[in-house]
């Protein structure tokens, strides 16, 4: 049942659109029924059929753009060819499609919002004509086809400024999620110099000790080569991880390194003083474990970041649940909640800025993050950190 729930949100775009479908299918069987326009349903099932067909993961929205616009025209070149040669009485034969116009409308939509400007502007303008068309060149009654083209002209222009407003919110959110991932850039970029720079210094004092150890004590410098390989292994795995995101921006000001597992308990604290929201779970010995650099304060900054929107997006949480343990050798971090309050949608899809940050941070590491529902009414953000750098 609830996988089932999850599909139908996930789709519920698709259902909408379907529904608005059937609606004004059933519309124009009635209105062909009395009014003899067979055309209009063969129209109304065809052109909305070829217009879906842009769902299909792979498939050319410029091809599917193509294919509907012309066989939108094609209908109306048709009932315009047999009004003008099979003469009717006016108003007797109508081939009028809403459930064409409706899919003609969400294309315009769809191309306004997605293809490069100049195409999607292009094919706007072929499917203001061909809209117009389906009233102008389908309705031989001159007044009544004015009448509906006007309408028609209204509908394409109400589709065509929905389509270029959310053009203009996937470009400002694109801008704002390229900020932010620059921005965790920045603060990977800061922490990598605190990492190698302790890292360094840790090799230089090995070195320096080893140099005395070799005049004093020539049996022991061979524990004092060893610390000095593992630092130099340390730091280099570090940047092995980070240095892939990077783009070698430079910022003043000394940075301390971030906080660490051990913070958490201090962080659920100040989130729920009183107890009563949080429930914390870590694996024995792990908040003062020596993880790999970057590890602990990536998993401190995702519950921190899971935290703040459980804050925001659902206050009427009454559960929340933070858990921490390592298992096949990679940190798990986890955070649930329950709460009807909206969420930032999941990733890959529109989602919460901090929530990207934080993604980025974890695709450094060589890990994977992923929020999203887990049930109804129940959000869930996890991510898995490996202790090993990837190869």
């Amino acid at each position: 049942m609830v996988r089932l729930l999850r599909t139908a949100w996930r789709h519920i775009g698709l259902a909408l659109e379907l529904a608005g479908y059937a609606f004004w299918y059933f519309i124009d069987l009635v209105a062909a029924v009395s009014s003899n326009g067979g055309l209009s349903l063969v129209a109304g099932a065809v052109v909305p059929a070829i217009v879906l067909l842009r769902r299909r993961p792979g498939t050319s929205l410029t091809t599917i753009a193509s294919a509907a616009l012309g066989a939108s025209l094609l209908f109306s070149a048709a009932s315009a060819a047999m009004h003008r040669f099979a003469p009717v009485e006016p108003m007797s034969v109508i081939d009028l499609s809403f459930t064409e116009d409706l899919a003609l409308a969400i294309l315009v939509i769809h191309v306004l919002r997605t293809l490069e400007l100049r195409r999607a502007l292009g094919f706007a303008a072929i499917a203001a004509l061909a809209i117009m068309a389906t009233a102008a060149a389908r309705v031989p009654d001159g007044t009544a086809a004015s009448g509906l083209t006007t309408l028609c002209a209204l509908g394409w222009g109400g589709s065509a400024a929905i389509g270029l407003v959310l053009r203009e919110v996937d470009t400002r959110r694109r801008a704002l999620l390229e900020d932010v991932r620059a921005n965790e850039r920045m603060e990977l970029a800061r922490e990598l110099h605190d990492v190698v720079a302790h890292q360094v210094t840790g090799i230089v004092v090995a070195a320096q000790a080893a140099a005395v150890v070799a005049r004093t004590s020539p049996d022991e410098v061979d524990k004092a080569l060893a610390a000095i390989e593992a630092a130099g292994t340390e730091a280099l795995q570090a940047m092995r991880r980070m240095v892939g995101v990077l783009r070698g921006q430079e910022s003043e000001g000394a940075r301390t390194p971030g906080a660490a597992l051990a913070d958490v308990p201090a962080l659920v604290e100040r989130f729920d003083p009183e107890e009563r929201l949080v429930t914390l779970t870590i694996e024995p010995g792990l908040e003062h474990a020596v993880l790999p650099a970057g590890v602990a304060v990536t998993g401190y900054r995702i519950i921190q970041e899971a935290l703040t929107n459980v804050r925001r997006h659902a206050p009427d949480a009454t559960v929340v649940e933070v858990d921490l343990r390592v298992r096949e050798g990679a940190l798990l971090v986890t955070v649930r909640n329950d709460g009807s309050g909206n969420r930032p949608a999941p990733l890959g899809g529109v989602g919460g800025f901090g929530l990207a940050g934080m993604a980025e941070r974890t695709s450094a590491l060589g890990g994977e993050l992923v929020a999203g529902p887990a049930g109804p009414g129940v959000w869930e953000v996890s991510a898995k950190l490996p202790l090993k750098a990837a190869a």
